[in-house]
């Protein structure tokens, strides 16, 4: 497993390990963020550059278009970050379009955002780069994350540099959810690269395995999803402990219907995993993917797909589970993870104010302290 040990820092450690990290004014930094309404879009470019010195800094920030006209208050917000980010990052700011819609109205998304960051010579030129999802949709984060892993391996591979991988987020389950409360597509799409073979004739027979991991209001997106995948087995995820030490019980309580009467789960089937702690996620779904692809062996092995449908933070738990496999790190009898996903139409109105319970987390995803 590439990701145990790992490297995660939260509240002062995450303080000192980039006031130490900056301590000598040596590192040449690029933050990937997001131009959103979401008031958390400059806190932690923020706290991190308050920390300490760097010699060079530079800013992409991701602009994605929909297709939908933001409300006069959403626009207003959009504005605020943008002139947040131009007083961080000054003339060294590069605005990179992402359109989450192609012909026909159809998603493409994932597809687009590998795209934007796909700027090999440019990555080569930084000792870090820290992508901040705190402001992303779902699916632009993922796919930012899953292909600088890729690329920036791959730049190290070949005799480049070796360049240091940083994910950030100022996390809320509150602001999340007030953000979620708009209107789905009536499209199941999957992160690029992650589609799992699904349609794939060849493996058409195999035994499909689906982890939803589950967060608040996601009702219509597990129906979405469900029916497209049309699986054998159904391992919902929990996050479990969490902050709120009543919150499984609730989600529990949100899905009964629908997880034990509808899909049919059996209880037995259900897993934990600390709501503030990816690796632990990671941990969980890596090794529950090992565990059916092993025991369904005599059949030809599973298809596996996870849903990431709660936290920011164990979305990306998620999706490091589902890259791990993809890369072989599982083996010979690796599985071909998919990554399906419902998109968002339409968000909720932004908050006026960061929201007082947020957290920001730093994990370092690759780099120097793989050697």
């Amino acid at each position: 497993m590439r990701w145990d040990p790992y490297q995660l820092f939260a509240g002062a450690e995450l303080d000192a390990y980039w006031k130490g990290r900056l301590a000598d004014g040596s590192r040449k930094l690029l933050f990937v963020v997001g131009r959103g309404f979401d008031a958390r879009a400059a806190l932690v470019p923020q706290r991190i550059l308050g920390l300490g010195k760097v010699t060079s800094l530079h800013g992409w920030v991701l602009r994605y278009r929909n297709g939908q006209t933001d409300t006069p208050e959403a626009q207003s917000k959009i504005d605020a970050n943008a002139a947040a980010f131009r007083s961080i990052f000054g003339g060294r700011l590069t605005e990179i379009e992402v359109r989450m819609r192609g012909a026909g109205n159809s998603h493409v998304t994932s597809r687009n955002t590998r795209a934007a960051v796909t700027r090999r010579d440019e990555l080569a030129g930084y000792s870090d780069v820290i992508v901040d999802i705190s402001a992303m949709p779902r699916t632009v984060g993922l796919t930012a994350i899953a292909q600088l892993v890729a690329l920036l391996d791959e730049l190290a591979q070949n005799g480049g540099p070796s360049v240091n991988l940083h994910v950030v987020v100022a996390e809320s389950v509150v602001s999340d959810g007030r953000l979620g409360a708009g209107s789905l597509s009536d499209t199941v799409t999957s992160l690029v690269g992650f589609s799992g073979q699904l349609t794939a004739e060849s493996t058409v027979n195999l035994p499909r395995v689906w982890f939803p991991v589950l967060g608040e209001g996601q009702s219509a997106r597990l129906e979405r999803i469900r029916a497209e995948l049309d699986p054998d087995e159904i391992c919902p995820i929990l996050p479990f402990p969490s902050r709120d030490p009543r919150r499984g019980d609730r989600l529990i309580e949100e899905y009964r219907q629908l997880l034990f009467d509808d899909f049919r789960v059996e209880p037995a089937n259900i897993l934990y995993a600390a709501e503030y702690n990816p690796f632990e996620a990671y941990r969980q779904i890596y090794g529950a993917i090992n565990r059916y692809r092993d025991s369904l062996s005599d059949l030809g092995g599973c298809k596996v797909f996870v849903s990431p449908l709660s936290s920011k933070l164990l979305s990306i738990g998620a999706l490091l589970a589902c890259y791990d496999h993809k890369a072989n790190s599982g083996g010979r009898d690796k599985v071909n993870v998919g990554i399906p996903y419902v998109e968002s139409v339409t968000y909720g109105e932004p908050g006026d104010t960061v929201d007082a319970g947020i957290e920001v987390y730093s994990l370092w995803i690759r780099g120097d302290w793989e050697k």
